[in-house]
This record gives C-alpha cells, sequence and structure tokens, in this order.
C-alpha cells in the first residue's frame, strides 16, 4: 500500500505540514523504532513516556527550536502537527527537560547504538557496489552561503579575511 497525501479542510491546521507529512511516514512506518528501542530510561511517567518525550525532543529540534524552553511556544500548540507523529499533543518543555536531564552516559550509548542500527539499515553507502563503480561523495568546502538569507554567512569570506574562491 502506498502513502497518498491530499489537501483537506480542517478545521486547525499548522505552520509545519512538511514536517508533519514526514512525521506521518516516520511513525507509520515504525523507521525510529531502532533508535528509541535501545534506550531504558527508568522515569516515572504520568502522561508521556520517556521515548514520547525524546521524540517531542526531536520534533522541537526539526521544527527549528533552539531551545528545550521553546517547545511550549512553538510546537505544543500545535495539535495538528503533534497527530501526525502519532501523539494527542507534545509534552510540556519542562517534562522533556527532565528527560533530558535523567540521561547518564549509558543512556546516551544506548541512543547511539540504536542510530548505529538505524544507520546499518536505512545507508545506501554501505550497500554500494565499490567494484562496479566509484561512489561520489559532493562536499562543498567554500563558505559560501547556502541562500541570501542563510545564517551568519558571509560571501567570500573564512573568519575575518576575504578569500579568493577561484580555482586554477
Amino acid at each position: 500500500m502506498s502513502t497518498r497525501i491530499e489537501l483537506v479542510s480542517m478545521r486547525t491546521n499548522t505552520q509545519f505540514a512538511p514536517l508533519g507529512v514526514l512525521g506521518y511516514c516516520l511513525m507509520r512506518t515504525d523507521f525510529l523504532q531502532p533508535v528509541f528501542k535501545q534506550v531504558t530510561l527508568k522515569q516515572k511517567q504520568v502522561n508521556y513516556s520517556s521515548t514520547d518525550k525524546l521524540l517531542d525532543m526531536l520534533v522541537s529540534i526539526l521544527a527549528g527550536c533552539r531551545a528545550v524552553s521553546t517547545i511550549n511556544t512553538r510546537i505544543r500548540p500545535d495539535t495538528v502537527l503533534a497527530h501526525a507523529w502519532g501523539r494527542e499533543r507534545f509534552a510540556e518543555q519542562s517534562t522533556v527537560s527532565r528527560t533530558l536531564d535523567a540521561f547518564h552516559p549509558e543512556h546516551i550509548q544506548q541512543l547511539r547504538e540504536g542510530s548505529e542500527v538505524l544507520f546499518r539499515r536505512e545507508s545506501r553507502t554501505l550497500r554500494h557496489n565499490f567494484e562496479q563503480e566509484w561512489l561520489w561523495l559532493d562536499i562543498d568546502l567554500t563558505p559560501l552561503p547556502a541562500s541570501k538569507r542563510a545564517e551568519g554567512s558571509c560571501k567570500g569570506k573564512i573568519g575575518d579575511k576575504k578569500r579568493n574562491m577561484a580555482v586554477s
């Protein structure tokens, strides 16, 4: 069965429609399950599991939250986005913060191991046939901005010195 995306009339809307589509697809396929399955964080759960709160943190990062405290104003009121991610509502920022505070080195290692499982499962690089053809990596080492409004970018400069970007 293929995923179909349609525009429908709703009583509420979201400012994060592409993120909602991503969440819908990831949750429907249990894409992130290897990452969160590894984490065994023992913590009191009232309304949200530790996995729910870690997922909320991920969504907040993808939504552009620069700090945990902005979860309450940026994504928590957005119930349409929460529903797309399989949630009734996102957790309050203080509960997400307490979950992050409860992390110890072994929990970070568990996240790393889960991420490794996900990388090994999804990586096209690991399945590349190096005997048949080269693997081309496109790495742009110039400090040119990605767009006119790219944060902190300045055309043709590295630090305080202007550089000639022409290749001879």
